[in-house]
């Protein structure tokens, strides 16, 4: 089952828009009166093309969270030789790289810098496993991203939307040493204000320093809870979240109807 497109089929009849579907039903576009947006599979028509980029970059994302003093977990951009040879200087990448895992203390994770899903990312604790990794992902990515490996005890993800934090869950590794839903990690619940509090406080520093309007923010609590954002996505999913927690499926709808009234003017819809 498609919940995005389930919900937006609701919503969309709801209020009075047209939809229609495109290129597999992964692209749709909504229509009301004379004005039209578009959902291009997780990207909604809702956010700057500039705070869309910065978002999918995770090393840029850092650069401009950093210069805002929003608390983060670094990432170092590595260009791939191949495709940005003109961007390396005369060393080239691995020098740099060893330089840099050997600065945080032989641990490091490496991940293609507009990645997602956890998809092609590796925990490199050795010289040989990190040139591995970096050579693996230059294969298909045109750049690499480096972070210091951190022990995550909790990871958590905040829908934001319109400046404040609609709904957050936490996220328990499975059988891997990674947090994401689509690689076996658990969603749960919880009821702690104070948490809920600092992590919605956190999700609105990034967000605005990014100037994004619709996001999901992964928030990780590392030693002594501290709180840090380890990545804000753009493209705003659900699939795996209702596959665990399907009773909050109004929830979801309820953020996704929001949204699709600020594509439309952030006020009632059209006539």
């Amino acid at each position: 089952m498609n919940f995005r497109n389930e919900m937006l089929n609701e919503i969309c009849k709801e209020k009075g828009i047209r939809i229609e579907y495109l290129s597999q039903k992964y692209i749709l576009r909504l229509t009301k009166g004379d004005i039209t947006r578009h959902i291009f599979g997780p990207y909604w028509d809702i956010n700057s093309a500039s705070a869309d980029r910065l978002a999918c970059d995770k090393a840029g994302c850092y650069a401009v969270l950093n210069n805002c003093k929003v608390p983060a977990i670094e990432h170092k951009l590595f260009f791939n030789p191949l495709q940005r040879a003109y961007l390396l200087d005369n060393e080239g990448n691995m020098p740099n790289a060893l330089a840099y895992f050997e600065a945080n203390n032989s641990q490091v994770v490496a991940k293609p810098n507009q990645g997602a899903q956890g998809r092609d990312v590796y925990y490199c604790d050795s010289p040989k496993v990190l040139e591995h990794a970096m050579h693996t992902i230059f294969t298909t990515e045109p750049d690499v991203a480096l972070c210091p490996y951190y022990p995550i005890y909790t990871e958590y993800r905040v829908f934001y939307l319109n400046e404040h934090a609609h709904y957050m869950y936490g996220k328990v590794k499975g059988d891997t040493w990674k947090h994401n839903l689509s690689q076996g990690a658990k969603a749960f619940e919880f009821n702690d204000s104070s948490i809920k509090e600092k992590l919605a406080k956190l999700a609105i520093q990034g967000a605005k320093a990014i100037d994004i309007n619709f996001a999901t923010i992964d928030i990780a609590s590392l030693e002594n809870n501290e709180l840090v954002i380890l990545e804000i996505n753009s493209g705003v999913q659900a699939q795996h979240l209702l596959e665990q927690l399907p009773h909050r499926r109004n929830t979801i709808k309820g953020i996704y109807a929001e949204a699709v009234g600020k594509m439309f003017g952030n006020g009632p819809l059209p006539k």
